[in-house]
């Protein structure tokens, strides 16, 4: 790792399956530091994550409380564990206990807007990039909805 990289520290992402690992993946793998990921574990995600660090975590469901609040327990130990330097996804339920903790904790964290979102997003996205530092969205129209937001295109 170079000084520059150092200095940024490592970054953390948090991802479901699907599209939105991949548009996580594809801002992620530009990061000049390492990388780790805590991903739900389903089929595609190992596939794709083979070669990597990786936690395999359920994905939690917003409709339960008490399981959100056994995830946020796991994400706030593994940050202060882990320290990462920015924590980014684009992932569903799974990511709004690790983006609490990081907030907590004042790590950067980005919210990646998947590609598919054009009107209203779900309840995990809109509670993400809320607290997000950084929106990165894909659509030139969703710029003004969100207040730090920075259009990446179109990723996959």
């Amino acid at each position: 790792m170079t000084t520059g990289s150092a200095q940024l520290g490592d970054l953390l992402v948090v991802s479901s399956a699907g599209g939105v690992l991949l548009d996580a993946l594809a801002l992620g793998r530009s990061y000049p530091g390492s990388c780790s990921f805590v991903a739900v574990d389903a089929v595609d995600t190992r596939e794709e994550l083979a070669a990597e660090h990786v936690e395999f975590r359920r994905e939690p469901s917003l409709r339960r409380p008490l399981g959100l609040l056994a995830e946020s327990v796991v994400a706030w130990r593994s940050m202060r564990r882990r320290r990462p330097g920015l924590v980014l996804s684009a992932g569903t339920a799974l990511a709004v206990p690790w983006f609490v903790a990081a907030a907590v904790l004042r790590v950067p964290r980005v919210w990646v807007e998947t590609f598919n979102i054009i009107d209203r997003q779900g309840l995990a996205a809109r509670v993400c990039a809320r607290i997000a530092t950084l929106v990165a969205v894909q659509h030139p129209a969703r710029l003004g909805v969100h207040l730090r937001s920075v259009l990446v295109g179109e990723l996959m």
